[in-house]
């Protein structure tokens, strides 16, 4: 780590005089020596020598292998959408530089929600493979690959464009830190969060594994009132020198489960006792483990009677596969497979039941998705003794990166995951979802009724054949407007807004839509997010005023089309006839 900080100080300097410098070759050169050397010592350097990768293609947009690198290295870190712009000069000096440089633009723009583009260029590199079937190199991408991603980017257009009332937040550098923190778990008053990280401060084992990462420790945090705490290392008794990691927390905080290296990937348990200290961890019991294969997350009842876990044992559909598992006689039965409503042939990983004992969460590649994990939810019919078809939680709760192990709150309100966020502390981070409404039902309800508002919203000429207008509403549709980059709702808003609360409280019979929007400053993803933030913020203003969640909906759009950048910032107020909907 020291000569990280070394050259963390030359870059510095050498930062000093890239801006007295435009054009200089041999400034890019020197450049391009000191990131070659960071980049060859560590992984945990990899920031530094990205951001001096950098330094050296803005220092000469000709040179190509730092334009290269500094690309290459977006896209294996964070803000992946930020490698386009290198590769697209790579591409316009050198089209031949890199055989898959219109594959690894499409991973770029795909990263960076501009999937109309991501498949252009996927459909470029088809191209060059067809023209040139006997290529061999390494950087070959297979043509399986390709239409996978082709395939993510159609899902994530539909499945992006569905409404939304979620809110990411990070749940802040007391938890965090600059490395990888992942898998939260929760007790169920949500006062102790234990998560994994691969974080030097506190860990059990000063050196790095193979990766240039350090060993994975369990960490905890606890929480009085909205802050939490400091997160600290939970203890030697469950942390050893090498990896070790969380899967679940019982609902009462004393029963933590762990995965462990041995027999290949088995579950432990570790029980805390009235002095807050955590025993040693011990198999779980019966037939759980397998013999020679993995098992890699859980979810035990409140009661402790069933559980669900994640393993590739031979029998399943394909990769891991989800399985349940009845107490009986207090032994673990023989496990059973969820089935091919919720199991595909690729991977399933992270289930959790909601309170309701009908719901579950879980990740997948399999299903529609963005891309890699996606967080899921199906509900158990007891009637037709069926799951329904998986539902994908939409963005921005899923991304194009993994989205795994999602944790709701007992009241639905809330959950917590981990993911890489453009305004993440470093690698992963731990964040909390905020949804309003019950997760899984109303969403459901929700994204129903959405679908079907492109014609059932009331217009000015309706509410005055209906008797329903009121001189505090002249029109069926306000535009709320937000400076830039702002997700506050303006004072000069709120009168209006709470005579439309007003309004609606007095017929039952009508509900909210709000779609929301932004300039085209910035890039997509970012849009997408402030959007989805700004929907957000005129939904909680409504829900201040009494108006009942499952009478709204709320969704970001990105940029609006063809809007300018004063209008651009704001969202639209709807007002729906719900009688509608009714069925």
């Amino acid at each position: 780590m020291k000569s990280c900080f070394k050259i963390f100080f030359v870059l510095v300097l050498i930062h000093i005089t890239t801006c007295l410098v435009a054009q200089d070759p041999e400034l890019s050169k020197i450049y391009m020596e000191q990131a070659d050397q960071v980049y060859a010592e560590a992984k945990d350097a990899i920031e530094i020598a990205k951001d001096i990768y950098v330094q050296s293609a803005e220092a000469d947009t000709m040179n190509i292998r730092a334009n290269y690198m500094a690309g290459k290295l977006y896209l294996e870190t964070v803000n992946r959408d930020y490698s386009t712009k290198y590769f697209e000069r790579v591409k316009r000096l050198d089209p031949k530089y890199r055989f898959n440089i219109d594959y690894l633009l499409g991973r770029g723009y795909q990263y960076g929600l501009e999937f109309e583009k991501a498949i252009m260029h996927f459909n470029l590199y088809k191209n060059r493979l067809v023209a040139n079937k006997s290529y061999r190199g390494g950087d070959k991408t297979s043509v399986y690959d390709v239409n996978d991603r082709i395939e993510e980017c159609q899902n994530a257009k539909e499945i992006i464009g569905m409404p939304s009332s979620y809110t990411i937040e990070n749940v802040g550098d007391d938890v965090n830190s600059t490395w990888p923190d992942y898998a939260p778990v929760l007790n169920e008053d949500e006062t102790v969060m234990i998560f994994t990280s691969r974080r030097q401060e506190g860990n059990t084992n000063e050196n790095v594994d193979k990766d240039n990462f350090y060993f994975e420790d369990i960490y905890i945090s606890k929480r009085k009132g909205v802050t939490w705490s400091k997160s600290k290392n939970i203890g030697q008794n469950i942390n050893t020198l090498y990896h070790d990691s969380n899967l679940f927390l019982s609902s009462d905080g004393k029963v933590l489960y762990i995965y462990s290296d041995e027999g290949n990937g088995d579950i432990y348990y570790s029980t805390e006792n009235a002095a807050e200290e955590w025993s040693k961890p011990v198999p779980l019991e019966g037939r759980i483990n397998s013999n020679g294969f993995a098992e890699q997350s859980i979810w035990v009842s409140e009661d402790g009677e069933f559980m669900m876990f994640a393993s590739n044992r031979p029998g399943g559909y394909g990769g891991f596969d989800i399985y349940g598992c009845y107490l009986e006689d207090g032994q673990w039965k023989r496990p059973f497979n969820m089935g091919p409503e919720i199991n595909t042939k690729q991977d399933e990983d992270g289930p959790y039941m909601a309170k309701d004992g009908l719901t579950v969460y879980f990740s997948s590649k399999g299903h529609k998705g963005f891309g890699g994990f996606d967080v899921f939810t199906t509900k158990y019919d007891p009637k037709s003794e069926k799951w329904t078809k998986p539902e994908n939680l939409g963005y921005p709760v899923n991304t194009v990166d993994d989205e795994v192990y999602f944790h709701p709150t007992s009241d639905g309100e809330r959950g917590y995951l981990a993911s890489v966020r453009e305004e993440g502390l470093g690698f992963t981070d731990i964040y909390m979802v905020k949804h309003v409404g019950d997760l899984g039902i109303t969403a459901r309800e929700r994204i129903a009724k959405l679908k079907k508002t492109k014609n059932e919203f009331i217009t000015d000429e309706q509410l005055e054949t209906k008797k329903l207008i009121d001189s505090v509403l002249s029109i069926s549709a306000y535009q709320v407007y937000f400076e830039v980059n702002s997700t506050d709702v303006l004072e000069r808003h709120e009168p209006k807004l709470k005579d439309m609360s007003t309004f609606i409280k007095a017929h039952n019979n009508l509900g909210i839509q709000i779609s929301a929007f932004a300039s085209s400053d910035g890039n997509p993803r970012y849009n997408y997010e402030l959007s989805n933030k700004r929907a957000q913020a005129v939904l909680d203003f409504f829900l201040t005023q009494g108006i009942e969640a499952d009478r709204m909906a709320a969704r970001g759009f990105g940029v609006l089309s063809g809007g300018t950048e004063d209008k651009s910032r704001k969202a639209e107020v709807k007002i729906l006839d719900l009688s509608k909907f009714d069925e």
